[in-house]
């Protein structure tokens, strides 16, 4: 938690020996809010490196006629886990998020669109063609809220707010991460601090939520495959 972390800064000279503080979260030495400053933006952008598995979570909607869902995109929405957004009650993929060309084109056209599309504009989650009322749409999406309170367990904080709360993301990569950004702003050597971050970091990405096994010849897994096959040869339904 925040409290630990605090042991974990360098410093440079005993005129900079940082003395624990009795609280962090309104601490008036300078230092001491520097070091919440720097964490703070050490674990948004830590959120924003990569997809983790700890702050991805999937959102469910349930539509209404309308091309604008309300509510369609939670409070703590940061971003897309590409191509999951689906018509849960179709079966069918979405199409996007459409660029704004896309989706003046989709909607100009005369003909009546035969597949699902949706896009974000003003913040708003549209989706055409109008949904039928009741319909269930599912998508994975990655929080921008990287830690919660004490007791809780899910993200609800998108910067610390309380001495006692705590981390989603990898803490000891975190305070490696303010590390080498404290040394950065105090003008010292940082090169070997980041060097090392930034090995962490990738070791914490490759371990994070598990790795399928990659076939280098290419080719599709005889176990699972992707589409619906057919035969070859003549067949027709009956």
């Amino acid at each position: 938690d925040l409290h630990r972390r605090r042991h974990s800064f360098p410093t440079r000279r005993s005129s900079d020996l940082i003395v624990r503080p009795s609280a962090i979260i309104g601490s008036a030495d300078l230092q001491i809010r520097q070091l919440l400053s720097l964490s703070n933006q050490e674990g948004r952008e830590l959120a924003r490196s990569h997809s983790w598995q700890a702050i991805t979570f999937e959102k469910s909607i349930t539509a209404t006629a309308t091309e604008t869902q309300t509510g369609g995109k939670p409070a703590d929405f940061d971003r897309f886990v590409d191509e999951t957004f689906y018509n849960r009650t179709n079966k069918r993929p979405m199409q996007g998020p459409m660029t704004p060309q896309e989706w003046a084109d989709y909607k100009g056209r005369s003909q009546t669109q035969i597949y699902d599309a949706f896009r974000v504009r003003g913040n708003d989650l549209l989706i055409a063609p109008t949904p039928t009322a009741g319909d269930t749409y599912v998508y994975e999406y990655v929080s921008k809220f990287w830690c919660t309170t004490a007791a809780g367990t899910t993200a609800t904080l998108s910067a610390w707010a309380a001495d006692d709360n705590v981390a989603l993301l990898d803490e000891e990569l975190i305070a490696n991460g303010v590390s080498w950004r404290f040394l950065r702003a105090k003008g010292l050597d940082y090169s070997e601090a980041f060097r090392t971050y930034e090995i962490h970091k990738m070791q914490a990405i490759s371990r994070d939520g598990g790795k399928r096994r990659i076939n280098m010849a290419g080719g599709r897994s005889a176990r699972m495959p992707t589409r619906p096959t057919w035969p070859d040869g003549n067949w027709s339904l009956s």
